[in-house]
C-alpha cells in the first residue's frame, strides 16, 4: 500500500496549500520551474483564483528590496575592529620598510654614495608610489584599447503573462473596429539573441583616447624620471652632510682631547703658582665652547642620518655606517668653471629634461582631445549582425538572422560640441604657454645652478687656503712654544683657529659637491651618471685653452707669482711684493721694520727679513672665480681711525671681535678682513673691511659692531663705493 505522503495527488496537495496560504499565483512563474510540468501548473492556477493577490506581491518585492539594501550596505567596523586593524597594519608597515631580502648584508659594510642612491631608487616610498602610478595608468591604456573592439551582446529572457494579448482589427473600409479570435504570441515565451555591433565613431574616438592615455603614461615615466634625479640629489646632499658631520666630530674630539691636556698642565701650573690663574679659565671656556660645538654636530648627525634613511625608505631604526672616501680626489676631477660652456649646457637641458618631454606630452595630449572633439561632430554610423531564436511556437521559424547598418547624429548638440571645440584649441594654446614657461625656467636654473658652482668653487678655494694658511701658523706657533717664545695659551689659540678654518672648509667642501650635483640635475643628468666631473669635462666644455690645466685634475693649481702684503712696524703702510722695500716710502724705516702680513691678518708670528722672504714664504694660490661671487657678496667697513706708529689698539680690537666670531658663529673668518692704511690731510687712518659676506653675515657683523660701539659701514653688492 502506497502511503499518503508518496501520492502525486497528496504531494500536489501540499504543495498547493503552502503556496495558498503564502498569497502567490504559480502560473506568475514560468513553467519550467514546476516539478511536475503544465499539468501541475494548471491545478494550482485553478485552485489560486487566477492572480497573485496584493498582499503577496507587496512581500515579494520588499523582501527583494530588503535583500538589495542589505547586500549593497557596506560594513561599518567597531572601535575594536579598527583598532585591530590598525594594529595589524603597523605590523606589516614596519616589516616592509626593513631593507628587504636582496639586502640581507645591509649595514654590514660601510654604504658608499652610490650604494645609497640606488637603494633610494629601489626603495623610496614616493618613487615607488609614482611607479604604481605607471602602471594604473597602464592598465587605464589597455582599457581604452579594448573599448575600439565592436560591441558583442548575448541575452536570454523568458516571460509569462497572466492573459493572452489579444487586439481587435480596424476595418478602414467601413470604419469600425472588429473583434479577432487570433493571437501571435502565448501566454509564455522566451527569447535569446547574440548581436554584434560596430559603432565606427565610437571605435574612432577610443582609438584616440587610447592614445592621450598612452601620452599621458610618457608623462607619469617622465615626472617619476625627474622625481629620481631630485632623490638622488637629496641623498647626495644627506650622504655628504652626514659624512661631513662625522669626521668633523672625529677631527673635534681630538681637539678636545688636546685641550684637556693642556689645561691639566695649566692647573698644575696654577697650583705651583708659576703661572696666572686666567690663562686656566680661558682655556676651560674654550672648552665649554668645544663641548657645545660636539653637541651641535652631534644633533646635526643624527638629523642628517634620519633624513638620510628617509629617503632610502627605511625604518629609523635600522642601522648603517656611511663610507668616507678621500675627499682630494673627487674636489680634483670636479670640472673646471670657465671650462664649461654656458651655450652647451643649455642645449643639453633643453634636449634631456624629463619635463620638457611631459610638457612635449601634455601639448600633443590637447591636440588630441581637440581631434576628438571634432570626431564627435559627425554622425554615428553603427553596423549591426546578430542571430535570433525564439520558442514561440506559433513562429514557421524559431531562429533567424539580422544584419543591417544606421546612421545617428544629434542635431541640437552641434552647437555646444563646436564650442568645447574652439575651447580645447585654446587648452592648446596654453599647453605650449606652459612648455615654454617651463623652457624659461630650465634655462634659469641651469644659469642658477652654473652661477652657484662658481661661488661654491670660489669658496672653497678661498677657505682651503684660509685652512692651509691657519695650519701653517699653527705650525709656526708650536715652534715658538718650543723655543719658549710664545706661551701655550696662544699656541692653543691658534690650534681652535685651525679647527674653525677646517670646519669652515669641510663645509665649503659639500657645498661644492651638491652643487656640482645640482648642476648636473639641472640639465636633466642622473647624478651618478655625472659623478666625478667627467661626463662635464667631455660634453660641456669649451675648446681647450692654452692654459696650465692638470690632466688629473679639473681646476687649474698653477701658482700665481709670489704675492705677499707687508706692514711696516713704524706707520702701518703695506707694501704688496714678494719682498719688502729697502725703506718705507712714508716715514723712512728700514726693511726690518716690515712683518709680513697673513691676508690681511697682522702677523706677530714670525719676523721675515728681505733676506729670507723668497725663500721661506709659501706661494699664494690667487683664487680663480672670484669675480663669479663678488657682484654677490656684502662687505663691512669697521672705521676710519689714525694709526700713530705700529699697530694700533684699534686694529687688536677688530682682530679679537673677529676671531671671536669665527670661533662662536663659524662664518666670520678674521683673514677675511682687509686692513689698509693712507695718509689723509698728513695724517695716517687706518680702513679695516671684512670680505666675502652673505646678507645675512653682514647683519650679524653689524649687531656685533653695535654692541661694541664701533663705527662701521654696510656695503652691498654692486656698491660704487667699493
Amino acid at each position: 500500500m502506497v502511503p499518503p505522503a508518496a501520492r502525486p495527488g497528496h504531494r500536489r496537495k501540499t504543495a498547493l496549500r503552502a503556496v495558498s496560504q503564502a498569497g502567490i499565483r504559480i502560473d506568475a512563474i514560468p513553467a519550467t520551474f514546476y516539478p511536475h510540468g503544465r499539468h501541475f501548473m494548471t491545478v494550482i492556477s485553478d485552485r489560486t483564483g487566477g492572480s497573485m493577490s496584493q498582499a503577496g506581491w507587496k512581500r515579494f518585492f520588499l523582501f527583494l528590496a530588503a535583500a538589495l539594501v542589505i547586500s549593497g550596505c557596506a560594513h561599518i567596523p567597531s572601535r575594536q575592529e579598527m583598532k585591530q586593524d590598525r594594529e595589524d597594519a603597523a605590523r606589516k608597515d614596519v616589516e616592509l620598510i626593513k631593507p628587504a631580502m636582496k639586502y640581507a648584508n645591509f649595514g654590514e659594510k660601510p654604504l658608499t654614495l652610490e650604494d645609497c642612491i640606488l637603494y633610494a631608487l629601489d626603495n623610496n616610498l614616493e618613487l615607488r608610489i609614482a611607479r604604481l602610478n605607471e602602471e594604473i595608468q597602464d592598465k587605464e591604456t589597455l582599457v581604452e584599447k579594448l573599448n575600439m573592439l565592436p560591441s558583442l551582446r548575448a541575452d536570454a529572457s523568458i516571460k509569462r503573462r497572466d492573459r493572452l494579448r489579444k487586439s481587435d482589427t480596424y476595418r478602414w473600409d467601413i470604419d469600425r473596429d472588429e473583434e479577432d479570435y487570433t493571437v501571435s504570441e502565448l501566454k509564455e515565451n522566451s527569447w535569446a539573441n547574440l548581436v554584434l555591433t560596430w559603432n565606427v565613431l565610437d571605435t574612432m574616438m577610443s582609438w584616440v583616447r587610447s592614445g592621450i592615455s598612452e601620452m599621458q603614461e610618457e608623462v607619469l615615466k617622465q615626472e617619476r624620471i625627474r622625481q629620481a634625479q631630485q632623490l638622488a640629489l637629496d641623498v647626495t646632499r644627506a650622504y655628504w652632510h652626514a659624512a661631513a658631520v662625522e669626521d668633523a666630530l672625529d677631527y673635534v674630539t681630538v681637539i678636545e682631547n688636546e685641550l684637556l691636556g693642556v689645561k691639566a698642565t695649566l692647573d698644575r701650573a696654577v697650583a705651583d703658582r708659576s703661572y696666572d690663574g686666567m690663562a686656566a679659565g680661558e682655556v676651560e671656556m674654550r672648552l665649554k665652547e668645544l663641548e657645545l660645538t660636539i653637541r651641535q654636530l652631534q644633533a646635526n648627525l643624527s638629523k642628517e642620518r634620519l633624513e638620510l634613511a628617509r629617503l632610502m625608505g627605511l625604518n629609523q631604526n635600522v642601522q648603517f655606517t656611511l663610507a668616507r672616501p678621500p675627499i682630494k680626489p673627487i674636489i680634483a676631477a670636479l670640472p673646471h668653471t670657465k671650462e664649461l660652456d654656458i651655450d652647451k649646457l643649455e642645449e643639453y637641458a633643453l634636449l634631456h629634461r624629463p619635463e620638457l618631454f611631459a610638457s612635449d606630452m601634455q601639448v600633443r595630449m590637447q591636440k588630441e582631445e581637440a581631434r576628438n572633439k571634432v570626431l564627435s561632430m559627425f554622425p554615428g554610423i553603427s553596423i549591426f549582425a546578430g542571430t535570433h531564436y525564439e520558442t514561440n511556437r506559433l513562429l514557421l521559424a524559431h531562429n533567424w538572422n539580422t544584419i543591417g547598418a544606421g546612421v545617428g547624429l544629434e542635431l541640437l548638440a552641434l552647437p555646444g560640441k563646436f564650442v568645447a571645440y574652439k575651447g580645447q584649441k585654446k587648452a592648446v594654446e596654453m599647453a605650449r604657454a606652459q612648455r615654454l614657461m617651463n623652457t624659461v625656467g630650465i634655462i634659469t636654473q641651469v644659469h642658477i645652478g652654473l652661477l652657484d658652482y662658481a661661488i661654491k668653487v670660489d669658496r672653497f678655494r678661498l677657505l682651503d687656503e684660509t685652512y692651509a694658511l691657519a695650519r701653517r701658523l699653527f705650525d709656526m706657533a708650536r715652534k715658538k712654544n718650543r723655543a719658549g717664545q710664545l706661551p701655550e695659551l696662544a699656541v692653543t689659540q691658534r690650534r681652535l683657529e685651525e679647527m674653525a678654518a677646517k670646519l669652515r672648509r669641510d663645509e665649503a667642501v659639500v657645498d661644492l659637491l651638491v652643487a656640482h650635483k645640482r648642476l648636473c640635475v639641472s640639465i636633466g643628468r642622473d647624478p651618478l651618471d655625472c659623478d666625478q666631473g667627467s661626463f662635464m669635462a667631455e660634453r660641456m666644455s669649451v675648446a681647450p685653452s692654452a692654459g696650465g690645466r692638470s690632466e688629473e685634475s679639473g681646476y687649474d693649481y698653477t701658482e700665481s707669482p709670489a704675492v705677499l702684503k707687508w706692514r711696516c712696524e713704524d706707520c702701518g703702510y703695506i707694501h704688496v711684493g714678494p719682498q719688502p722695500p729697502d725703506t718705507c716710502p712714508i716715514c723712512g724705516a728700514p726693511a726690518q721694520r716690515f712683518l709680513l702680513v697673513a691676508d690681511g691678518e697682522y702677523s706677530h708670528v714670525e719676523n721675515i727679513r728681505p733676506e729670507t722672504a723668497g725663500a721661506g714664504v709659501s706661494r699664494a694660490v690667487t683664487p680663480q672665480f672670484s669675480s663669479a661671487a663678488e657682484p654677490y657678496l656684502w662687505k663691512v667697513q669697521v672705521g676710519a681711525f689714525m694709526a700713530t706708529g705700529g699697530p694700533a689698539q684699534r686694529i687688536e680690537e677688530i682682530n679679537g671681535l673677529l676671531s671671536r666670531l669665527s670661533a662662536t658663529h663659524r662664518i666670520f673668518d678674521r683673514k677675511d678682513a682687509v686692513i689698509k692704511t693712507e695718509r689723509i690731510g698728513g695724517k695716517l687712518y687706518n680702513r679695516v673691511r671684512v670680505l666675502g659676506l652673505t646678507q645675512e653675515d653682514a647683519d650679524m657683523l653689524k649687531a656685533e659692531l653695535q654692541r661694541q660701539g664701533m663705527e662701521y659701514w654696510v656695503i652691498p653688492p654692486g656698491s660704487a663705493h667699493w
